[in-house]
């Protein structure tokens, strides 16, 4: 098997990304993919704490039902021998502290986040790895004083475990740059592309890109509404609808 984006899941290696809001928030997702030869209808729970200037935040790809094409399978040089079935994920948890914040002409912050991802998900039918892996990575948050638009980035380090025993793990640099603009009625659009490049050059070169929209409900909840796409070494292209409760 080949532990890369390009060949597991599109949840088995995430990327990592500093969290959205600096507040205590619960949240609810489901994926759907739009690939006819690779179909999976997932859901995540996630929780935030904040404590000061840190962020406690926890995800867990709780279940997938997912059903691939035999060529997909064979691609993926699964176990299964169906290419179909349901399977729970990975827990992951970030922990980011805020390190600057300047509020004068606009709002700048800096963060630095230590992530880890659990080896709870099964390997077989190479939808998870069932190995563990961690990041370290920096994040900035920029946005001028009455301004609509922001820009956020993180960018740093992140390793996870192999099957390969005289290369035990990949490790390689993350990197990802996101912009908001803020409308009225509460209406944000988003873009951001994310990245990682890592050692071996065989499908572990993830470039992808997030479009979305959200809707702050009356600052008690906000829904959103997120297409992710593939641009290379990440074959998957499917829609993300989240509810998040403050």
């Amino acid at each position: 098997m080949k532990y890369s984006h390009a060949y597991l899941g599109p949840n088995a290696l995430p990327i990592p990304t500093v969290a959205k809001s600096h507040k205590n928030y619960a949240s609810f997702s489901a994926q759907i993919s739009l690939h006819g030869n690779d179909q999976f209808l997932n859901w995540h729970n996630e929780v935030q704490l904040v404590t000061g200037n840190t962020l406690f935040n926890v995800v867990h790809q709780s279940v997938e039902a997912f059903r691939t094409s035999d060529d997909v399978r064979d691609l993926r040089i699964s176990r299964g021998e169906s290419g179909q079935g349901i399977q729970a994920g990975d827990v992951v948890v970030n922990i980011s502290h805020r390190l600057y914040q300047k509020g004068e002409n606009g709002t700048k912050e800096l963060y630095f986040t230590t992530h880890l991802k659990t080896a709870a998900g099964p390997l077989n039918n190479s939808r998870f790895t069932d190995a563990p892996g961690y990041a370290f990575f920096f994040t900035g948050k920029w946005s001028r004083k009455y301004s609509d638009f922001s820009v956020s980035s993180d960018a740093g380090f992140q390793v996870y475990q192999t099957h390969w025993v005289n290369y035990p793990q990949n490790d390689g640099f993350l990197f990802n740059l996101k912009w908001t603009r803020r409308m009225n009625h509460g209406i944000g659009i988003h873009a951001e592309t994310r990245t990682f490049t890592g050692y071996f050059r065989d499908g572990d070169w993830p470039r992808i890109l997030n479009l979305s929209i959200d809707r702050n409900l009356n600052s008690k909840s906000i829904s959103a509404l997120q297409w992710t796409k593939g641009l290379y070494d990440y074959p998957f292209s499917y829609l993300t609808l989240t509810h998040k409760v403050f």
